[in-house]
């Protein structure tokens, strides 16, 4: 049995073929299913962490997750095995790679190329909030990925939340929600309040912004201060024109009307962010003020 990064699983229906990422929890291998000559990815549990309840219940909930989530945009998983302290789910391979990967390499994206990505991920994570009232809670440019065909799709859901419905609205966080500093919303950051869909369209809007200008929203920071800057008022990124001047107007209301800080005011629900991105690949480019709130993005004339 693998109990490290660089050892592979022994799991017999499967031919392990080479790691293709590393978290704080786990180990995804590619691998070929022996009786079908599949590609299939396997995501492994660090061996340290079998013995803890309440890792292996996390680990659990995301499959179970991923299983539910029935829809193209999203990684899907197949089963979930428990063999000894061997604990690994088979979900789809993705032929391709990662966004996170691809800025690397190209410094940053086409304004064409992020409306695109905007608009497939907005589909999915409206079809898991509205069908599942699951909110992703880390979503950044390494959790989204493209597949050979063009495809985007989200993977990774080891942080996500499923949002108590309530008649009367939601209810206090029962426990810390974490994320990814540099992308995390401000109610994260709080953990004052259950996080819905508009925690996931701030960090939406802040992987755009990355993606698009090839900076983070708050450079040069640590993890707390960047922390700290997402619920700061008077803490505001730069005009992502500074960065990239051809990107549209249009696109650069988009990014600050997903990154308004208090969630009151920020764009409430995912069919709309998809509309906008439309409109402005159409080249309309009009975002109706709701409020002057602020937001993580200032814009100048």
């Amino acid at each position: 049995m693998g109990d490290g990064v660089n050892v592979p699983p022994e799991i017999p229906e499967y031919d392990i073929l080479e790691r293709v990422g590393t978290g704080g929890m786990s180990v995804v291998w590619k691998a070929r299913e022996k009786a079908t000559g599949e590609l299939c990815a396997i995501k492994v549990l660090n061996d340290s962490l079998t013995t803890n309840i309440e890792d292996v219940s996390h680990f659990y909930d995301e499959e179970r997750t991923m299983e539910r989530l029935n829809h193209p945009g999203v990684v899907k998983s197949r089963k979930l095995v428990n063999s000894g302290r061997l604990w690994y789910f088979v979900m789809e391979f993705v032929d391709g790679y990662n966004f996170g990967q691809l800025l690397a390499r190209k410094q940053h994206l086409s304004e064409s190329d992020c409306l695109l990505i905007c608009q497939s991920v907005a589909a999915a994570l409206d079809y898991a909030w509205n069908e599942h009232g699951i909110v992703h809670c880390d979503i950044k440019p390494e959790n989204i990925m493209i597949n050979s065909s063009g495809e985007i799709k989200i993977t990774d859901l080891g942080l996500c939340h499923t949002f108590k419905f309530r008649k009367e609205g939601a209810v206090k966080a029962q426990d810390h929600l974490f994320g990814t500093p540099a992308y995390i919303s401000p109610e994260q950051v709080y953990g004052d309040v259950e996080p819905d869909c508009r925690a996931d369209i701030y960090s939406l809007g802040a992987t755009l912004y990355h993606l698009s200008t090839g900076r983070l929203l708050f450079p040069k920071l640590d993890s707390e201060a960047t922390m700290r800057a997402h619920c700061d008022d008077y803490m505001q990124a730069r005009d992502p024109r500074e960065y990239r001047p051809t990107l549209s107007r249009g696109f650069c209301q988009l990014l600050e009307a997903m990154l308004v800080k208090n969630r009151d005011y920020r764009i409430a629900n995912w069919a709309y962010v998809f509309d906008l991105a439309q409109d402005v690949e159409k080249s309309i480019a009009f975002i109706p003020r709701k409020s002057s709130a602020p937001s993580s993005v200032k814009l100048t004339a």
